[in-house]
């Protein structure tokens, strides 16, 4: 059976299991829906004061739009997602009628009114950035570039760039973005193997980032990253997360992916009961608007407030923006009890957001009646979309312009054809779009010009300049590969802090920061206070060369979390070499708050690593600490203790050596931590330790595996990843999970029935809602075997007949289960 027809057949059985969802009131009026024309929906809008809303381009210049881009010409270019969802059960989706066109403003009145198509016959493009000549767009499963090389207006010259990024049987959940960043890196949101990219000398290259978002993806003035889930309005990274992910043997480093707007709620103008879990009582509000988020998307910043797409509540939230002292944020509404721009409209869904040239907010308008996809449809909804003829029609698209009454902005020249000068004055501009387009020019166009070169150093070495311009000339130089030392030292002595995190950055990106500006990061550590430059400066420093490591175990504070794991992200490799001389330090021989963590996590990070003659030498480190710095071999025993894999019932396993180590006979005399760790080493020929066994699947449990893997990655991996590992911001880790690897019938009536409310997995609390299953119950057995059995579990399979007997025992509910309800015995029992 292929994918299609399992998310089809999975669609059917959700019908029948939706019989259990509760309709909407009888007497309920719900206001009707037709198709407007652009002129009647504009009349729909309600948008802040000292706003407007404009119409920039409709059908038939533009159709089932997603993303929008601009190029140096100022021509807009849209992508047209115009196969998606063609009927409540997605039929047709995967014909080939895509398409991306390149719209031209041919009189200067701010309308479109040319339309040039670039590309045609796609299947669900989903993402589009113009760039070096041509365009960087993504039709899955591949990320490409295509060039117009024969003049005609049309791409002809196609490259993979990636593949295998899927996308086809799921389109909420698949890569999109290509946000150009301030480091010239492209940077994705929803990447299925966490890859950022990059064109150098004709070549791409793809970097691991920490994986994030759903879609959509924005960026603030110094390149911090933006972006959210479908419940989740607004996260970032307050540090690039390719440091995050740096060290294999520590993990991913905390502080990237945190939540900044915490407050969910919106404020739709129309009742809203056509969401898809509008039956839940959470979810729409006494009057049947939308409560909270469901359906955020398209995240933009917009001179330093946050913008966010609701299309689910027809609405788009604006949040103010207070930057913390470590370089996060916290966003709030602006206006209580009312959202930035609305419509009584339900056919108008904002999906995605950009700021233009002219400073104004564009807003990509989908508008149709069906924003759901197939593969989550409830029967409460379907319902509600056959009723209410909410299919058709199809094939519209609106991009709408909102603008400040207020807002004076320069203008700027034709970059198409403007000088080097001219592109260089261009890197101050107050408005964003200017300095990242003239950035990109000097990059594709001047990397090789001398005069253009010794332009944007003059730029960057001008202390009287603004930051903002200085910061983009770095960058620039560092695109064009003639960044040097001498121009980020001295802007690593400037006053602006975030000018001088942004050299720290560019320093390590393409320069050697071991030597002189090693010294000069030093120094900056040295005198400031600032934990968001502090951050930065750890982060950028070289870990692997042992005398900055030691420098930076000297200056940093253990007992900041932010700094611990800054220092942890860059000493891969490295960690019992900084352990020896950590302990070794004089100013260390004392605990003080924070030092045993930090010697712990190094400990642990020696023990994942794996090697065994490290192992050893760790064991040596511990077993000779005096008496005196007890705590410190306490630290690395607790340590190697954290680093012992999970076997396959979810419990510690071995920490496995070549061979005896030297201090074996020693470690249970030094206390029941150390004995434990005794007990959890394993070598061959080692006799006294019985490593578990794991049954092995029959035929017919085989098969249930496998097709429980095909539904996985269909439904569950877009939140829990591929890896089991999950994602913060979407679903925590199934990997070792007692939930998972507990009693299948409480796991049964997780997965059957969805999870609300907070639940603590490997130590950490997640608050998220987990949807209810909409399958039949082969189904979800064989969806259960999977994750019981995969990633080194070994617990035993789940058959139908046990998912069965749940659903008699649990009965007629529609309601998702709280932690609590699953941990008190059922009715009737003993417990």
């Amino acid at each position: 059976m292929d994918v299609l027809a399992l998310v089809l057949l999975a669609a059917q059985a959700g019908d029948r299991a939706g019989e259990e969802q509760p309709p909407l009131p009888a007497d309920l009026e719900i206001p009707p829906a037709p198709a407007l024309s652009w002129e009647e929906e504009l009349a729909t809008f309600r948008v802040a004061d000292g706003y407007t809303v404009e119409l920039v381009a409709a059908e038939p210049l533009v159709h089932d739009p997603v993303a929008i881009a601009w190029d140096e010409r100022q021509r807009l270019w849209v992508c047209e997602m115009r196969g998606y969802m063609p009927n409540v059960d997605g039929e047709g989706e995967r014909e080939p009628v895509g398409s991306i066109a390149v719209l031209t403003d041919t009189d200067g009145d701010g309308r479109m009114d040319e339309r040039q198509v670039f590309l045609d016959e796609l299947v669900l493009p989903r993402a589009i950035r113009p760039m070096r000549g041509g365009l960087l767009y993504i039709e899955p499963p591949d990320l490409i570039f295509c060039r117009d090389e024969d003049g005609d207006g049309r791409g002809d010259a196609k490259e993979i760039v990636d593949t295998g990024l899927g996308g086809i049987e799921s389109p909420e959940h698949a890569v999109n973005g290509l946000l150009i960043g301030i480091d010239n890196w492209i940077h994705c949101a929803n990447h299925p193997w966490s890859y950022r990219y990059r064109p150098r000398d004709e070549k791409w290259e793809r970097r691991r980032v920490a994986q994030a978002g759903q879609w959509g993806i924005a960026k603030d003035d110094l390149g911090r990253i933006f972006f959210n889930t479908n419940p989740d309005p607004l996260r970032g990274d307050p540090y690039s997360s390719h440091y995050a992910v740096r060290n294999p043997n520590h993990g991913r480093a905390a502080g990237v992916n945190v939540r900044y707007a915490h407050d969910k709620r919106v404020w739709p103008s129309r009742i809203t009961p056509g969401v898809n879990r509008g039956y839940q009582p959470q979810t729409l509000r006494d009057d049947f608007t939308l409560a909270s988020f469901t359906g955020a998307c398209g995240p933009a910043i917009h001179f330093g407030e946050a913008f966010v797409c609701e299309p689910c509540g027809n609405l788009v939230k604006r949040y103010a923006l207070e930057e913390k002292e470590d370089g996060s944020y916290a966003a709030t509404n602006v206006v209580e009890g009312t959202d930035f721009l609305t419509s009584t409209d339900e056919r108008f869904r904002p999906v995605n957001l950009a700021g233009g040239p002219d400073g104004a907010l564009y807003v990509v308008d989908m508008y149709r009646g069906v924003i759901q996809h197939r593969i989550f449809v409830t029967s409460f909804l379907r319902k509600q979309i056959l009723e209410r003829e909410l299919e058709q029609p199809i094939g519209l698209g609106r991009i709408w312009r909102v603008v400040n009454e207020d807002a004076e902005l320069p203008d700027g020249p034709d970059l198409a054809k403007a000088s080097w000068t001219q592109l260089v004055a261009c890197l101050s501009h107050p408005n964003v779009w200017w300095r990242d387009t003239a950035q990109r020019l000097l990059i594709e166009e001047g990397r090789d010009d001398s005069d253009a070169i010794e332009l944007v150093r003059e730029l960057a070495a001008d202390d009287t300049a603004s930051p903002l311009g200085r910061m983009h000339a770095l960058w620039a130089l560092e695109g064009m590969n003639r960044l040097n030392a001498r121009l980020v030292s001295r802007a690593l002595r400037a006053e602006d802090q975030q000018l001088v995190a942004a050299a720290a950055r560019c320093a390590d990106s393409s320069l050697n920061t071991r030597g002189e500006l090693s010294e000069a990061m030093l120094k900056v550590l040295r005198r400031t206070g600032s934990p968001f430059l502090r951050r930065q400066i750890l982060l950028s420093l070289d870990g692997s060369s042992l005398f900055v490591a030691q420098h930076m175990a000297m200056l940093f504070d253990p007992e900041s979390r932010a700094e611990r794991e800054a220092v942890l992200s860059g000493v891969g490799g490295h960690e019992l070499d900084l352990v020896r001389h950590v302990v070794q330090l004089g100013a260390w021989s004392g605990e003080e708050p924070g030092r045993r963590e930090f010697l712990k996590l190094l400990a642990r990070a020696v023990g994942r690593e794996g090697i065994s003659d490290n192992l050893d030498q760790l064991l040596l480190v511990a077993a000779r600490r005096p008496v005196q710095q007890v705590w410190q071999r306490d630290a690395i025993i607790e340590g190697l203790l954290a680093a012992r894999p999970k076997g396959p019932d979810g419990k510690p396993s071995f920490l496995h050596l070549r061979e005896e180590p030297v201090v074996f006979d020693k470690l249970a005399a030094l206390g029941p931590k150390a004995e434990e760790l005794a007990a959890s080493l394993a070598w061959p020929g080692r006799d006294d330790v019985e490593l578990p066994v794991v049954r092995p699947l029959t035929g017919d449990e085989r098969a249930r595996f496998e097709r429980g893997r095909e539904l996985y990655a269909i439904t569950c991996a877009q939140c829990h990843q591929a890896s089991g590992l999950g994602e913060e911001g979407k679903g925590p880790p199934l990997r070792s999970s007692p939930y998972v690897l507990g009693p299948e019938e409480r796991l049964t009536r997780i997965v059957r029935w969805g999870l609300t409310g907070p639940v603590v997995v490997d130590g950490r609390t997640w608050d998220l809602e987990m949807p209810a299953w909409s399958s039949g119950d082969e189904d979800l057995a064989a969806l259960l075997t999977y994750i019981r059995r995969e990633w080194g579990h070994g617990a035993e399979p789940v058959t139908k007949a046990t998912v069965a007997a749940v659903a008699e025992a649990v009965g007629k509910r529609s309601q998702p289960f709280t932690i609590q309800e699953l941990e008190e015995p059922p009715e009737g029992s003993d417990r």
